[in-house]
C-alpha cells in the first residue's frame, strides 16, 4: 500500500500595523476557506507580524487564533514586515507562503486560485491581479502610479505584468528558499526584480480588490522616491553588472564622443588643439573603466556568495 502524500504546508503572512480594528475579522475570514483547503491535503497556518502597532492588534490577532505572531518593537516598514514574515516562513518549513493584507481588501477565497499556478508546478511566484475585479474606483494618482510601476517593471523582467502592486501574492517552496528583501518599503517590486534575475516562473491570477474601511494605506507622496532608490539597490544587488557595466559604457562612450568629435574638428582646421577638453576625455574614460571593473567585482563577489 503506497505511503500516504504528505500535507502541503501553507503560510499566509498577514502583516499588521495599528490594524486592531479590522485583523479579527480578516484572521476569521482567512480560517473560513480551511476546508477546502483541507480537501487539497493542504493545511493552513496564519502568522501575523505587528510591525510596532501602538493598538491591541496583537492581541486581537491572538484571541483571533493566529498561529503565529512575530512582533517589531518599532515600525520598520511593510517591506520589514513581509521579510520578517517569510524568514519565519522559510525557518518553519512552509511550502507555499500568501502575503495577505490586513484591511480585508482581498477576497480569502482567491487564494484557493491564487495557489494553482503552484500546486500545477507551472509558476513560482503569482501574483493577483486586481483590475479585472477590482470593486471601486481606485485614486487617479494611485490608478496612474500603478500603472508607470507595472510598465517599469513589465519592461525589467520581460514578464507579462498587468498588477505590479497587488497586497496579495503566492511563492513556492523554491523561491522562499532564495527570497532577498533588502528594502523596508516597496516589497512587489523587489520581489519581481529578485525572483526574475533568480530564474524563476511567474503567473498571474484575477482576483477581487474591494475598497479599504478602515485603516490608512502606507502610499504617500514619498512613495515614489522610496521606491525608485530601492528598486535601484535590488537591481545592484541581484544584477550589478547590468547597473555598473552600463554606467561605465556611458562613461567610456561619452569620453571617446568628445575626443573623436575635438580630433574632427582640429583637422579640418576649427581647433588649435587635436584635444582641447582633455580632462573631461581622460575623466570620462577612467570613471568609465573604474565603474566597469567594479561592476564586475562585485558580479564575482555576487557569484562566490551564491555558491557557497
Amino acid at each position: 500500500m503506497p505511503a500516504k502524500k504528505s500535507a502541503t504546508k501553507l503560510i499566509v503572512v498577514v502583516p499588521a500595523y495599528n490594524e486592531a480594528e479590522r485583523i479579527g475579522d480578516t484572521l476569521k475570514a482567512l480560517r473560513s476557506i480551511h476546508g477546502k483547503l483541507k480537501k487539497q491535503n493542504i493545511d493552513l497556518y496564519l502568522y501575523v507580524v505587528d510591525d510596532g502597532s501602538k493598538d491591541d492588534t496583537r492581541a486581537v490577532a491572538q484571541a483571533a487564533g493566529a498561529d503565529r505572531i512575530l512582533r517589531h518593537k518599532i515600525n520598520q516598514g511593510l517591506g520589514a514586515a513581509i521579510r520578517t514574515g517569510l524568514t519565519a516562513a522559510d525557518k518553519d518549513g512552509a511550502d507555499i507562503v500568501i502575503k495577505f493584507d490586513a484591511d480585508l481588501q482581498h477576497d480569502p477565497n482567491d487564494i484557493v486560485e491564487l495557489i494553482k499556478p503552484i500546486l500545477e508546478d507551472s509558476a513560482d511566484v503569482v501574483y493577483g491581479n486586481r483590475f479585472n475585479r477590482i470593486e471601486y474606483r481606485m485614486p487617479f494618482v494611485r490608478h496612474i502610479g500603478n500603472k508607470v510601476f507595472t510598465g517599469l517593471m513589465r519592461f525589467l523582467t520581460g514578464w507579462p505584468l498587468k498588477d505590479s502592486q497587488p497586497g496579495i501574492f503566492a511563492i513556492n517552496r523554491d523561491y522562499l528558499s532564495v527570497f532577498s528583501l533588502p528594502g523596508d518599503y516597496n516589497y512587489t517590486q523587489q520581489i519581481l526584480l529578485d525572483s526574475y534575475h533568480k530564474g524563476m516562473r511567474f503567473a498571474h491570477v484575477d482576483v477581487s480588490f474591494r475598497k479599504r474601511v478602515t485603516g490608512k494605506s502606507f502610499i504617500s507622496l514619498k512613495y515614489p522616491f522610496k521606491v525608485g532608490f530601492q528598486i535601484l539597490m535590488v537591481l545592484v544587488i541581484v544584477s550589478p553588472m547590468k547597473i555598473f557595466g552600463t554606467a561605465g559604457l556611458l562613461f567610456l562612450f561619452s569620453g571617446l564622443i568628445v575626443f573623436v568629435v575635438e580630433l574632427i574638428m582640429f583637422f579640418i582646421g576649427n581647433s588649435p588643439k587635436p584635444v582641447v577638453h582633455v580632462n573631461a576625455v581622460m575623466g570620462c574614460l577612467f570613471m568609465g573603466l573604474q565603474t566597469l571593473f567594479f561592476g564586475l567585482l562585485a558580479e564575482i563577489i555576487k557569484k562566490i556568495t551564491r555558491n557557497r
